[in-house]
């Protein structure tokens, strides 16, 4: 009888516990907040002596200049006005933009922190420098553009674009849209590294168009509110 009167107790303070789930994706306005300690994500431009105060695996955005390339083909050193810091950029990152020292960028990626070293694996990269590109191929949008022009580019092209998300169409694809059309979006779960966005909130995405069947998507890398 003792038994199950206390099982019947802890049943009870179970169903009474409160249940806190942080929400993360299209669920509405706000940011979901990190515990200390664990990864942040910033989707503004921060200084470089900020992000060698954050934890591993946070996002970050910064603005400023690479100066220099690093031993290792992949590996270069940025620079703002609060310091400098290395970044990891696989060749596919740079998706045809070459900049200079006196080129400003703005690069997105995690903290990676290796025996006490900080640095920064690049996931998106975009600036003032040329863009190498033939007709007819993949081109890399180091600005943004429309969703009317994103449609006008071949396949595997790298775009920017500012605008809605309206609408889940399941799993991990949304219903996206600015001024000139919709387009759909996907996004997986980890690229939205704890963001929560809402069908008033302008966010700009950046990622590769896929033309399939004759069917526009895009597939997201990074994502950014406004």
């Amino acid at each position: 009888m003792k038994k199950n009167a206390f099982f019947g107790v802890c049943c009870f303070l179970l169903l009474c516990t409160p249940v806190i789930v942080r929400g993360q994706g299209f669920n509405g306005p706000g940011a979901d907040a990190s515990r200390p300690g664990q990864p942040a994500a910033f989707f503004e431009p921060i200084p470089v002596s900020q992000v060698k105060t954050l934890p591993k695996d946070s996002w970050v955005v910064l603005s400023g200049n690479i100066v220099n390339t690093l031993p290792g083909g992949k590996y270069y050193t940025f620079r703002d006005s609060s310091g400098d810091i290395t970044v990891e950029i696989e060749p596919k990152v740079w998706r045809g933009l070459s900049v200079e020292a006196s080129d400003r960028v703005t690069i997105s990626g995690e903290i990676e922190i290796k025996k006490g070293q900080v640095s920064v694996e690049v996931k998106a990269v975009t600036g003032s420098g040329r863009i190498n590109a033939r007709q007819g191929q993949a081109v890399t949008a180091a600005q943004p553009i429309t969703v009317d022009e994103a449609k006008n580019l071949p396949n595997g092209s790298w775009v920017i674009i500012a605008g809605s998300i309206a609408s889940s169409l399941g799993k991990d694809y949304y219903s996206f849209g600015d001024a000139t059309g919709d387009i759909t979006v996907e996004i997986e779960r980890d690229i939205w590294r704890g963001l929560s966005v809402g069908v008033s909130d302008v966010v700009e995405i950046h990622g590769k168009l896929e033309i399939k069947r004759g069917l526009f998507s895009i597939e997201v890398e990074a994502i950014r509110k406004m």
